[in-house]
């Protein structure tokens, strides 16, 4: 409880400072910058169809409560350079999370720590962000501890503690119409750990390759992408990602948007991912499980989607197909398929995986609340169910079945300052032969912010 009131006093202390104007001095870089914050609550909750240990989940419902939430400064730029930090919390505020609770708990696990040693619902406070910026005409180049985005690493902020990782970041927009990015990153921070690992570390990294590391100095990953505009409603993606002895990654995107009628927006995507193996397949040996006979990882992905925006509303069809030469690797959650067919919780870019999603987004301002939005969507994922994936997939260790999922998310901003946001999800998940167990569920989240 101690440490609890003292990561909230901290969050509201620092808030209570304000500054402003372009600095001439040091001094007046820091006296300058600038401040936000973010007071934070969550609650999750998972409902399993079986909870028996026969031929269910063999625990019973999760369920976990946290508030924390962050201080992020950053100074004013003095001859272009400033500097940024980023202190987050999360805590189980009065203990209303028992340890118990965490038995039958999945996606609640990251709201709070899970370094080694610690229990289901302890609570802890991090440094998440440290880094140097300079700007220099139309480019920024940042180094330390950062939020990274780019189609292989994100903050996932959506539980109380983002990803962070530790690096150098290069955005130019100095060509007309195109921005240039550039990271290189050679730790990682998870979403429920207080500490900077190497990136096998990050739990979506496969097992064996994890394993292998613990003994073997880890290689940082090069991340290299152009967008391009020049073209009225048309936007080009390239990027490429190379992990030393690991894995490479190509990726290309096209989206073209035009008018149909007076008020329809249509836009069509396509997105294409080949994977090139450098080394991992030698650590994961996927001969046994994937009857892959050269035991490499080499693989790709397609997908693509119609998206309809008229008035109020908007409408996802979308469609993808991983080969049957292997699973893509996606270990910092970047989610090859986002935008796409990737719904909560599911990977569905394993090996002979085929996924279909239909959505539709709907803003009621004007009709009901000001403020209300809603986002439901219908997705099904057709698994090669003799193909067991690289890592644990959520709610399915190793196995591969289909799955049926129904989401609606509702979330309402009355203005600036608040946010609340209700999620539910129903999932059901196919039985394999290799693993006959009943793993469906359902799942709420409440969450509540405050911005300052």
């Amino acid at each position: 409880m101690k440490k609890t009131s003292r990561a909230i006093v901290l969050l509201l202390s620092l808030a209570s400072l304000s500054n402003a104007a372009d600095p001439t001095t040091i001094a007046e870089a820091f006296k300058n910058g600038k401040w936000d914050g973010r007071i934070r609550f969550q609650y999750f909750y998972t409902d399993w169809d079986d909870n028996s240990a026969a031929i269910g989940k063999g625990a019973p419902d999760g369920k976990g409560t946290a508030i924390g939430g962050s201080i992020i400064y950053k100074t004013a730029p003095f001859h272009g350079i400033s500097a940024g930090a980023g202190l987050y919390t999360t805590q189980n505020f009065f203990n209303i999370t028992d340890p118990e609770d965490g038995l039958g708990a999945t996606t609640s696990k990251d709201l709070f720590c899970r370094d080694t040693g610690c229990a289901y619902g302890d609570g802890f406070t991090v440094l998440a962000q440290a880094y140097i910026q300079y700007d220099v005409s139309k480019s920024k180049i940042k180094a330390g501890r950062f939020l990274v985005t780019n189609p292989w690493i994100t903050p996932n902020d959506t539980k109380m503690i983002p990803i962070v990782a530790s690096g150098i970041n290069i955005v130019s927009g100095e060509i007309p119409n195109t921005t240039l990015q550039f990271d290189y990153l050679n730790k990682i921070k998870d979403r429920g750990e207080s500490f900077f690992g190497n990136l096998t570390t990050a739990g979506d990294v496969p097992t064996k390759i994890a394993a292998y590391y613990q003994t073997h100095d880890a290689p940082g990953v090069a991340m290299l992408g152009i967008k391009n505009r020049s073209v009225d409603g048309l936007e080009l993606q390239a990027w490429g990602m190379y992990w030393d002895d690991i894995v490479a990654q190509g990726q290309i995107e096209a989206n073209y948007a035009f008018e149909a009628g007076n008020e329809a927006i249509v836009s069509l995507g396509a997105r294409y991912i080949k994977q090139f193996d450098k080394g991992a397949g030698d650590m994961i040996l996927p001969q046994a499980n994937n009857n892959d006979s050269d035991n490499s990882i080499s693989t790709s992905t397609i997908m693509g989607r119609v998206v309809v925006n008229y008035e109020n509303a908007k409408l996802l069809l979308a469609a993808s197909k991983t080969a049957n030469s292997g699973d893509l690797l996606a270990p910092w959650r970047g989610f090859p398929t986002d935008g796409y067919t990737r719904s909560m919780t599911q990977t569905d870019w394993n090996a002979g995986t085929k996924a279909y999603k239909i959505g539709l987004d709907y803003d009621w301002d004007n009709i009901l609340i000001d403020g209300i939005s809603t986002s439901l969507s219908y997705s099904h994922y057709n698994r090669d169910e003799i193909k067991k994936p690289y890592q644990k997939m959520t709610n399915r260790d190793f196995q591969n079945g289909d799955t049926d999922q129904y989401n609606l998310d509702i979330i309402y901003k009355p203005s600036k300052n608040y946010e609340f946001k209700a999620r539910f999800m129903d999932q059901k998940n196919n039985e394999t032969t290799a693993y006959p167990k009943n793993l469906s569920n359902r799942e709420m989240r409440l969450e509540a912010n405050y911005y300052f």
